[in-house]
């Protein structure tokens, strides 16, 4: 493991392990507007989270962008419901969920003691698709001291989304590293491990889902948990 120096990690459902913090947001959120008060939350939660194929498609083309994503979102969601809103409203409610969901996220005690013992061995990043603010969701986890805003690659700010080998190298170059001294971690086999592997890293592949590997890629290692990954990244790099 002297090789490495570098791990880079994805941030949902991977540091941050589980989508409560979404799903308990969301539903508190509906709960709060009087729009959707008087709905089926967890009905309307479903539609949130699983949106039309062609919208997801779209922004992962690049043909929309996020802000416009989010917005289309709620609007086929209050469609199913046959209920016609404004863009005024949208506005409102995804302003309203960003600040509640953000308050479900906290400190993860052992996310927090691994990372702080990973950080005297690597240098540490963060790669990451996701629609909502990673700074944000990092230092509600305790871990702002670790990753600081340059060590934060947001899909979203940055214009490129993984698995376009440009994102990986943009980090890649902000640390001064070669792919072959990283380690990717994260839970998507796309993103986290085809991808990084393709640009010349190694991966360890966060399958909490117990999914088949879908391609015939070896990654260095697969884990069912991040909890996992502290063996096999301390114990070899004191080799």
């Amino acid at each position: 493991m002297e090789k490495y120096s570098l791990l880079l990690f994805d941030l949902d459902d991977t540091l941050l392990e589980n989508s409560s913090w979404f799903d308990d947001g969301l539903v508190q959120s509906l709960t709060e507007h009087p729009l959707t008060r008087e709905m089926d939350k967890q009905l309307f939660l479903k539609k949130i989270k699983q949106p039309p194929k062609s919208l997801i498609d779209k922004l992962v083309s690049g043909e929309i962008n996020t802000f416009e994503f989010k917005r289309e979102r709620w609007k086929n969601a209050f469609d199913y419901f046959d209920v016609k809103v404004n863009i005024e409203a949208i506005e409102q409610l995804e302003a309203l969920f960003t600040n509640t969901s953000m308050k479900w996220i906290i400190v993860n005690e052992y996310v927090l003691n691994l990372m702080n013992e990973l950080n005297k061995h690597y240098e540490v990043g963060i790669v990451t698709n996701g629609l909502y603010d990673p700074q944000q969701k990092i230092v509600n986890m305790g871990l702002g001291h670790i990753f600081s805003h340059n060590k934060i690659f947001h899909a979203e700010q940055i214009g490129i989304r993984k698995p376009d080998s440009r994102i990986y190298t943009i980090a890649l170059e902000a640390f001064n590293k070669k792919p072959e001294e990283t380690i990717f971690i994260g839970d998507s086999w796309t993103h986290d491990v085809l991808g990084p592997m393709e640009a010349g890293m190694d991966a360890i592949w966060v399958n909490f889902r117990g999914g088949e590997k879908p391609t015939d890629h070896i990654p260095y290692s697969i884990v069912s948990s991040i909890k996992e990954i502290k063996d096999i990244l301390l114990s070899s790099s004191n080799e």
